[in-house]
């Protein structure tokens, strides 16, 4: 079930145009908290009081297990890591493309033109309820962005960034009230249910190994203990099995 639905994820997104990285990305148009932005592999400021970041001047590829990612959160920039709106094949956004096609039943629109989805019936895997409301569902990032922002992330180039950003194995459907829960927290902090925790857990490792992104020590701890007593397919090879 769960590849079935990111494969009908990666086929909507690649009919939709969100998997081609733009050859240059636009100028970000915002500023961070911290009063610059990153461009390339550079970072400007434009504020009074704006600091650099340690981002292409730390040394090494990882961040000793004493950091805080949290201080990194003030260069955050959500112009970033920002879903890919352009070249639709028509006037919905991606969130209303995919409740669209992964509806269970026909779905109805706010307008006739039929940009956005107002009712269908949604399966919401963090929690196992049935959505019917389309604005009660939100397009949550597995690993939020904010997230890899702060643990390594930020170094990565905006090509990099929008991959992560829009890759369909790294996005799912979900009801708001759980995305407000999860918030940018990692396992250790959030999970969801405990029938889909195993599913979650592998997308985590899954995802850290393709980006090659450095979970925090509570996390990757926190996913290694989940993984021991879940079933072959959700446990990653290499994982110790538990006792039961």
């Amino acid at each position: 079930m769960i590849l079935r639905r990111h494969t009908m994820l990666a086929i909507v997104l690649l009919a939709i145009g969100t998997l081609r990285v733009p050859v240059s990305l636009a100028h970000p148009g915002p500023l961070d908290e911290n009063g610059g932005h990153y461009d390339g592999m550079s970072y400007h400021c434009h504020m009074p009081g704006c600091q650099m970041p340690d981002t292409f001047t730390r040394t090494g590829r990882r961040d000793s297990l004493l950091f805080d990612p949290s201080t990194r959160d003030r260069f955050f920039n959500s112009a970033d890591w920002a879903l890919f709106e352009g070249n639709t094949a028509n006037c919905r956004s991606i969130k209303n493309e995919l409740l669209v096609i992964t509806s269970r039943s026909p779905v109805s629109y706010t307008n006739p033109r039929q940009c956005q989805v107002r009712t269908g019936e949604w399966y919401d895997v963090y929690t196992g309820d049935t959505v019917t409301v389309a604005s009660q569902v939100e397009l949550d990032h597995i690993i939020p962005v904010r997230y890899a922002h702060n643990h390594g992330g930020d170094r990565w180039p905006a090509q990099k960034k929008f991959a992560f950003a829009n890759d369909p194995a790294n996005l799912i459907l979900t009801g708001r009230n759980q995305t407000r829960r999860k918030n940018d927290r990692g396992p250790s902090g959030w999970l969801p249910r405990e029938e889909y925790q195993c599913a979650y857990a592998r997308q985590w490792l899954e995802l850290a190994d393709k980006y090659d992104l450095q979970l925090g020590a509570g996390d990757r701890s926190r996913i290694v203990v989940l993984q021991r007593d879940c079933p072959e397919e959700d446990r990653r090879p290499g994982t110790p099995v538990g006792d039961s």
